[in-house]
Parts: structure tokens; C-alpha cells; sequence
């Protein structure tokens, strides 16, 4: 299972699960394509990792079964969920653009959150990869 660090906070560090077109890959487009919504949604990550998720529902859902969201002004969605140690695994992410989270794209957060409960039941191995310009994280998924 392969792992992409995004950020290490306080409280939490968080992970991109690189399957398919990952949080990560969507990062680096939104970066190339909309430099301010990058931010405001690196700002809305840095937040959870230093002090959690906010209560305030323009920042952060609880959607469903283990599943949360982190959500930007501009329409951009993270999914993520929270593992055992204070790690949080980014599953998706998208640009919103109806009311509603999509039900593809619940159902691919869903498939991925499977996927890693049960590479982690197994003990496969992990690895995880950082930009150079990265420490080594505090945590990691043990």
C-alpha cells in the first residue's frame, strides 16, 4: 500500500492514499489550475492537521460511515478518514459542483477506506513517499 505525506501537524499527519488519481495528483492540478483555491485548501488541511476538524460545517462534514469531508468555499472537496495514532487518510478529493457529494464519489471514498482497513488487517507493507522538500513525518501508520 502506498502512501503520499501531505502534511505533519500537532495533532495530526496526514496521508494521501495513492490509488487511481490521488488527493495528491488533484492537489498538483489545482495548484497548475486555480493557485488560490490550492491554498485555501492547503490552509484547510494544515488546520486539520494542527487542531483537528472544526465543528463549523462550511469546513468539515461528517458524510457517512467513517467518512469525512474538508471543503474549501470554492467547491473543493478532500475525503478523508481517521486511522488508530492520529492519522488521518485522505481517500479523494473532487470539485463540487452540485449540492450533493456526489454518489460515485462517496462510493470510491467508501472502496478505499475498505482497501485500507483490510491491507492494514493483513499487514501489508507500507510505504510511504514525501516531496523532498519534506521531514520525515512523527507518525506513521504502524
Amino acid at each position: 500500500m502506498d502512501l503520499r505525506l501531505i502534511c505533519d501537524g500537532v495533532r495530526f499527519t496526514l496521508y494521501a492514499l495513492e490509488m487511481g488519481e490521488s488527493v495528491a495528483d488533484m492537489m498538483k492540478n489545482l495548484e497548475r489550475d486555480n493557485a488560490d483555491e490550492h491554498a485555501r485548501m492547503l490552509r484547510r488541511l494544515g488546520q486539520l492537521a494542527e487542531r483537528g476538524a472544526s465543528r463549523r460545517k462550511d469546513e468539515f462534514n461528517d458524510l457517512e460511515q467513517g467518512l469525512f469531508e474538508a471543503k474549501t468555499k470554492g467547491g473543493t472537496r478532500v475525503i478523508f478518514f481517521y486511522d488508530a495514532g492520529a492519522i488521518v487518510i485522505c481517500a479523494c478529493g473532487f470539485h463540487k459542483q452540485s449540492r450533493k457529494t456526489p454518489r460515485q464519489v462517496l462510493a470510491v471514498a467508501r472502496e478505499r477506506k475498505k482497501y485500507y482497513d483490510a491491507a492494514r488487517e493483513c499487514d501489508e507493507p507500507i510505504r510511504i513517499f514525501k516531496d523532498a522538500n519534506q521531514k520525515q513525518p512523527q507518525r506513521v501508520p504502524q
